[in-house]
């Protein structure tokens, strides 16, 4: 797995799942979930819309908002160091780099589930929560790149989301919308127009994962292959 991390502004297209994470240069940070511009295509008439539908159209506004904010976790401009030195707000929004196990640390005192893409030799990591439900971890190659605000490193985004498989596979109907199923089980999906941000979903599991990197093909295997992702512990 590339360790390209930094979830500056990944230009994220609006797909059709829970646009979150990253977005390259042209999108403005805005990571937190809630009040973010719905996109026209997203306000659609307000006649009968099947369940589904709105299931779709809930988690694409989820995911533009999601994404906006990856580019924002990348734009801190007074980073922290040193963990140790640090206090725990900093290490939440993504002022610190740290250590793998200072990583695990963080995420049991947040007592929330938390995916990455697992460890990766000689990397530091950041932890941004900025707002209930949305968890961003980025990979920081060598532990440089704290303070770069461009979308340069992978950034794994977790996203407590109701009927995650469900929206994250119907994502694929949508224009330009890919979605597969991958050999664990997961719906995977991606907009031919943004392939640098992946979203991923297990059956049963209230969360939705969007996986980022520059490399278009790097994002797409590591949301494809069996046991890439999984929980920080």
């Amino acid at each position: 797995m590339t360790t390209d991390d930094q979830p500056t502004k990944p230009r994220r297209a609006a797909p059709t799942v829970r646009k979150s994470t990253v977005i390259t240069d042209s999108i403005t940070p805005a990571p937190i979930r809630g009040k973010k511009k719905m996109d026209p295509e997203l306000k659609l008439e307000k006649p009968k819309i099947s369940q589904n539908s709105k299931t779709v159209l809930l988690m694409l506004v989820a995911f533009i908002v999601g994404s906006l904010f990856t580019y924002g976790v990348t734009k801190n401009t007074t980073p922290t160091p040193v963990a140790s030195t640090s206090t725990f707000t900093d290490v939440i929004a993504g002022k610190v780099a740290l250590t793998e196990n200072e990583l695990i640390d963080a995420v049991k005192k947040l007592g929330v589930d938390v995916y990455w893409a697992g460890p990766v030799k000689g990397a530091k990591y950041t932890l941004a929560v900025p707002a209930e439900g949305q968890a961003y971890v980025r990979y920081l190659p060598n532990g440089d790149g704290l303070t770069d605000t461009k979308p340069n490193y992978v950034v794994i985004a977790t996203y407590t989301t109701a009927d995650a498989f469900t929206a994250t596979q119907a994502a694929g109907n949508q224009s330009n919308g890919v979605t597969f199923i991958n050999n664990q089980g997961a719906a995977v999906y991606y907009n031919k127009d943004v392939p640098t941000n992946v979203y991923v979903a297990y059956p049963n599991l209230k969360y939705q994962i969007e996986v980022f990197s520059p490399i278009a093909a790097t994002a797409l295997d590591i949301a494809s292959k069996q046991g890439a992702l999984k929980l920080v512990k």
